[in-house]
């Protein structure tokens, strides 16, 4: 795709926890000979990361520092003009808007890679863009602790649908950066799987406890597994089969969540590796007051839903106290799990 004797020059457009986490990985791992990267983000982080740095850490014990005048960070998208590739990492909710601006200023050879939440953000860049548009999965999660300090808390490959070999280059500086990438012809049923995933983010968010403690208590779990069973129903009926992004085979999931806690310890001590800092991002959405992918997540079940006459209640439920937690901008309500299901 490039020339070996020149660097590869990558811009992560929305540079909020994933894609500093990702690009700050990448940097520790580079020299300016192989890598210039650029993040465009808020003008929170660029002064967060102007005054301390870039530090990333992770569950495993990675953790890697760049000093301040070694990151690129800006609120502008001139970086955009030469990018080889952008790694889009903006909320689903922004997609066209980023679009918008890919396509003003990006270069026809430039690749755009989303790194993004949801199973329909691909497609809906392709319809806007002449670049190469590769879809992405993050698999992991990652939690910004302030000070520009990201933290990733669980485990997983990225995946990329390149049947083509396009990423090539991406790839080497990824997996050099210990970030393992896993390439697919079709990404159809990994996404899918992801968003099974991600479906625990609202609840998450809404119990306002760390991950690892949520999933900890069964009451919780017992939600989840009416909250996945209703998921699971709905792909099935569009004939969608969520491939396992992890460990854990997606159909399997309500099974799991029901398990009294002792057995559920045992599974989870082999299958879900999660540090006891991690949270979900639409948690630290509603403490920035900042609208959540809600509608991506538990409203594609709802949306599908009702395109197959299946009801979705407990869906419906949890996206409708989401956006009524966007409208009031007090954070997380720190829900009970019963407050989660419909009266």
């Amino acid at each position: 795709m490039l020339e070996s004797k020149r660097a590869l020059k990558v811009v992560v457009l929305g540079a909020g926890s994933i894609g500093c986490y990702v690009g700050g990985c990448m940097l520790f791992s580079s020299s300016e000979h192989t890598l210039q990267l650029t993040f465009i983000g808020r003008a929170r982080l660029q002064h967060d990361i102007s005054e301390q740095g870039l530090m990333v850490t992770d569950w495993r014990g990675r953790a890697q520092t760049i000093r301040a005048d070694n990151v690129r960070f800006s609120t502008q998208n001139m970086a955009l003009d030469d990018a080889d590739v952008i790694l889009l990492c903006v909320k689903s909710q922004d997609t066209e808007q980023a679009a918008d601006i890919i396509k003003l200023r990006a270069k026809s050879s430039a690749v755009v890679i989303s790194l993004q939440n949801g199973v329909s953000n691909a497609h809906a860049l392709r319809k806007h863009l002449k670049q190469t548009v590769i879809a992405g999965m993050v698999p992991f999660n990652v939690f910004y602790k302030g000070h520009g300090h990201f933290h990733c808390g669980t485990e997983g490959n990225i995946a990329l649908e390149d049947p083509d070999n396009r990423c090539v280059d991406l790839i080497e500086v990824l997996e050099n950066a210990s970030l393992p990438v896993t390439v697919y012809n079709d990404m159809t049923g990994v996404q899918y799987g992801k968003l099974i995933m991600n479906l625990n983010n609202a609840v998450n968010a809404l119990s306002g406890i760390p991950l690892k403690s949520q999933l900890g208590d069964r009451e919780y779990r017992l939600v989840m597994a009416k909250v996945l069973s209703e998921a699971l129903a709905v792909l099935n009926a569009e004939g969608i089969s969520p491939a396992k992004t992890g460990k854990v085979i997606p159909k399997l999931m309500p099974t799991i969540m029901k398990l009294p806690n002792f057995l559920f310890n045992m599974v989870a001590a082999s299958t879900l590796k999660i540090d006891p800092e991690a949270r979900s991002s639409m948690y630290e959405d509603l403490v920035l007051g900042r609208r959540t992918e809600i509608d991506y997540l538990n409203g594609e079940i709802v949306k599908l839903g009702e395109k197959n006459n299946i009801a979705t209640p407990i869906n419906a439920h949890i996206v409708q106290l989401v956006k009524q937690c966007e409208q009031a901008q007090k954070g997380s309500p720190q829900l009970p799990a019963n407050a989660l299901l419909p009266i």
